[in-house]
C-alpha cells in the first residue's frame, strides 16, 4: 500500500502520495472526482518533473565534457519524498541529493514541494535550494491530469486571446515544425487532438488556462502566470486532458546537449534557491 497524505476543507478532499509527492486526488463533498485515477492507458496521475522536462537528446546531456544518463521528466516523479511538515489544510514534502541522483545529476539539492488548500483552490508550491559548492541546473514542471470524458466534451479556455502556435514533437523531441490549434482564446478537443503527442506553447499571453466541460459548469481553472512554457496533453482515446506549466522544454532535434543550453534551465547560484507555483481552482 502506498503511503499517502490528505489535507482538506469543507470544499475539497485532497490526497497526495509519498512517491514522486504525487497529487492523486481531488474530491468534493458528494465525492465527485476531479483527478485522473491512473488507469491502464496511463498508469500515473500529476507526476512531478525534475530535474528536466520532457526528454534528452538520447537521454544524455553533458556537463563539464561528461555524458549523464537521464530518463524522460527526470527521476523525482519515481522517488520517495520525505514528509516534512502536515496540517488541515497544507503538506510539504522534501527530496535532497542521494547516491542515487548524483549518478546522474551530480548536484546537490534540495527539492520541497508544498501543497496548500483555501476554499475551492489548490495551490501547489516548488522550490529548488542548491546545497553544493557550484551552480546547477535545474529544470521542473507539474504534470496534473484531470478527468474528462468524453474528452471531445471538453474545451481549452485561456483567459486571453492567443495568436501562439504549438510547437510539435518528433519522437520525444521537439521538431521546427509548429501547428495553430487555438481559435482566439479557445482549443476544441476532440478524438485526434493529441495524435501527434502533446501540445507544447511557448510566449503565451493569458495568465490562466481552463478545462472547460461543454454541457455544464464544470471546470478546472488553472494560473500559470509563474511559468513559462504550458503543455497539453493527453494519451489518443484516454478520459483525462493534462494541463502541465513547465520551467522548461524537451530537447530540440538540433540540441547541442549541454545541460546549460537546455531552453528553460535556470542556473541556480551556490546557496541560492528557485521558487515557483501555481493554483488549480476546481468547479462542478
Amino acid at each position: 500500500m502506498l503511503e499517502q497524505y490528505t489535507i482538506q476543507n469543507e470544499y475539497l478532499k485532497v490526497t497526495i502520495k509519498k512517491k514522486g509527492a504525487e497529487l492523486c486526488s481531488v474530491q468534493d463533498p458528494s465525492g465527485f472526482e476531479y483527478m485522473w485515477q491512473a488507469g491502464e492507458i496511463w498508469p500515473r496521475h500529476a507526476p512531478n518533473l525534475f530535474p528536466i522536462v520532457g526528454s534528452l537528446l538520447d537521454h544524455q546531456y553533458e556537463y563539464e565534457g561528461a555524458l549523464y544518463d537521464m530518463s524522460h521528466h527526470g527521476f523525482a516523479r519515481n522517488m520517495d519524498f520525505d514528509m516534512l511538515h502536515q496540517s488541515e489544510h497544507s503538506v510539504s514534502f522534501v527530496l535532497s541529493d542521494s547516491a542515487d541522483t548524483l549518478m546522474s545529476y551530480p548536484f546537490q539539492f534540495t527539492f520541497l514541494i508544498t501543497y496548500v488548500l483555501a476554499v475551492d483552490t489548490l495551490e501547489q508550491r516548488f522550490r529548488v535550494i542548491n546545497t553544493d559548492s557550484k551552480n546547477i541546473p535545474v529544470s521542473f514542471g507539474a504534470h496534473p491530469a484531470f478527468n474528462a470524458s468524453p474528452v471531445s466534451d471538453y474545451s481549452i479556455v485561456f483567459s486571453d486571446q492567443e495568436n501562439v502556435r504549438s510547437n510539435q514533437l518528433s519522437g520525444p523531441y521537439i521538431s521546427d515544425q509548429e501547428v495553430g490549434i487555438i481559435e482566439g482564446n479557445v482549443i476544441r478537443l476532440d478524438s485526434h487532438t493529441f495524435d501527434n503527442d502533446a501540445l507544447i506553447f511557448q510566449k503565451l499571453r493569458s495568465k490562466e488556462v481552463s478545462l472547460v466541460h461543454n454541457k455544464s459548469n464544470h471546470k478546472i481553472t488553472m494560473d500559470i502566470s509563474a511559468f513559462p512554457y504550458l503543455g497539453i496533453w493527453a494519451k489518443p482515446g484516454a478520459s483525462y486532458v493534462c494541463l502541465e506549466p513547465w520551467q522548461g522544454l524537451a530537447d530540440y532535434e538540433t540540441h547541442s546537449k549541454r545541460i546549460e543550453d537546455k531552453k528553460g534551465i535556470v542556473l541556480i547560484e551556490e546557496g541560492a534557491e528557485l521558487k515557483k507555483g501555481f493554483t488549480m481552482t476546481f468547479t462542478k
